[in-house]
């Protein structure tokens, strides 16, 4: 499986959050402190990024965390693993961090760009990678000496990639463009897409694309179209290949998995309630992540959960309440506890009345840190009937609205109760 890359810092491991009390093969890692978006796998070790700005290198076996680094300005977006060890994240910042194991700073890193970066592989002798971002350009990275080479591929975000054996590289787009790329990144084939692409992989020679319409469909190396399989009436948002297999996942938490010779679908199985952000997998077993910040785990062969049925999620001021139904998505990402900042978002203990970027102890974004907003009722029911995308721009806060006058309302009654 050729996985996606993100970057971080790397920070002490320490405190009980982290800490596994029976460390067991195929137990779900926990110590996320918001959604995972990443994955990569290799025989010993699982490596994910998450919204909370970190990546955690994992002991596979004993399913526990052995490094945590923190390095992006944001998500981390993607994530691989090199050659001897190493590995390689990009992010939300635009940047891409290469790592030693153990080392507690990257020994390359690029410059901040002004798009994120969406999706990453690396190419098959190891010596370059490829960054594709969301304004529609490539980056490729020369690993042996670093040098960086921009590419205008796409005139929307780059939605997938992926090296072939030859060392060409393919890339999807948002607009619904199918290229590929010789190393001189002259294009050597191109096609156009029926929907709108959310993923690509390599499968023995041929490219895996998912679509929003709930397709995947194959294509050869010159971008002619091979079978599709309708798997669903929800868009695909996840993908991954190993050797026998290819993996997707929809928006509904709902994971397939094919045949990577015969394109046969095998079986399919509920992994999550909500969407599958990433996926990894490889003979013996199938990574999912998402929202819950949870990495599960589940057998190749029929999908029977070797970790916990039920992940624990944040339960805590739990009422029963229509606020605290609504507040069960935002605990993903903060805690109501005093200074519990070990989540991707700060503690919203005593908000209302705080000015916005005030909560001591978080690392804020310069966005935030700018803005005069004091928070309200009325100013945080605002937040969610914009977005946050238009109410505080510039933030790390996934964008999300809650389009229901009343569900807002709610939402704003039970802070208001709990928070203080």
């Amino acid at each position: 499986m050729r996985p996606a890359v993100w970057p971080f810092w790397r920070a002490a491991l320490t405190g009980a959050a982290f800490t596994l009390a029976a460390p067991l093969h195929g137990q779900d890692l926990e110590g996320h402190g918001g959604p995972v978006g990443a994955l990569a796998v290799t025989p010993d070790h699982v490596l994910s990024g998450s919204f909370d700005t970190r990546a955690i290198l994992w002991d596979r076996a004993q399913a526990r965390a052995v490094e945590i680094t923190r390095f992006h300005d944001g998500n981390v977006t993607a994530v691989a693993f090199l050659q001897g060890g190493a590995f390689v994240t990009a992010g939300q910042d635009g940047r891409i961090a290469l790592w030693e194991a153990g080392a507690a700073r990257p020994y390359l890193a690029t410059d901040h760009a002004p798009s994120a970066i969406a999706a990453l592989d690396v190419a098959p002798d190891a010596r370059t990678l490829a960054a594709g971002f969301r304004d529609g350009q490539i980056l490729t990275l020369s690993l042996p000496e670093g040098v960086e080479r921009w590419h205008q591929a796409h005139s929307d975000r780059i939605t997938g990639l992926g090296y072939l054996a030859s060392g060409d590289l393919v890339s999807v787009g948002g607009d619904q463009r199918l290229m590929r790329w010789s190393p001189e990144f002259s294009p050597r084939a191109q096609a156009t897409l029926p929907a709108l692409p959310n993923g690509l992989a390599v499968s023995q020679g041929r490219l895996a694309v998912i679509f929003a319409d709930g397709a995947l469909r194959m294509y050869s190396e010159t971008g002619d179209l091979l079978p599709e399989h309708f798997l669903t009436d929800r868009p695909l948002v996840a993908l991954a290949t190993s050797a026998m297999d290819i993996v997707a996942a929809a928006i509904d938490g709902t994971v397939w998995r094919l045949d990577a010779t015969a394109l046969t679908q095998e079986m399919s199985f509920p992994a999550s309630d909500g969407p599958i952000w990433a996926l990894a997998l490889d003979d013996s077993e199938i990574l999912t992540a998402g929202h819950s910040g949870v990495i599960r785990r589940w057998a190749r062969e029929d999908g029977a959960a070797l970790g916990r049925a039920d992940p624990q999620q944040a339960a805590s001021f739990d009422d029963g309440s229509r606020g605290a139904e609504i507040w069960r998505s935002c605990a993903v990402c903060h805690s109501l506890e005093p200074d519990d900042h070990n989540r991707a978002g700060p503690s919203l203990h005593g908000i209302f009345g705080m000015r916005i970027a005030s909560q001591p102890g978080f690392d804020y974004s310069g966005a935030l840190r700018d803005m005069d907003i004091i928070w309200t009722e009325k100013t945080v029911a605002e937040l969610f009937e914009y977005g946050p995308d238009e109410y505080t721009p510039g933030s790390r806060m996934p964008d999300q609205r809650i389009s229901d006058p009343a569900d807002r309302a709610a939402l704003v009654e039970f802070l208001a109760r709990t928070s203080e």
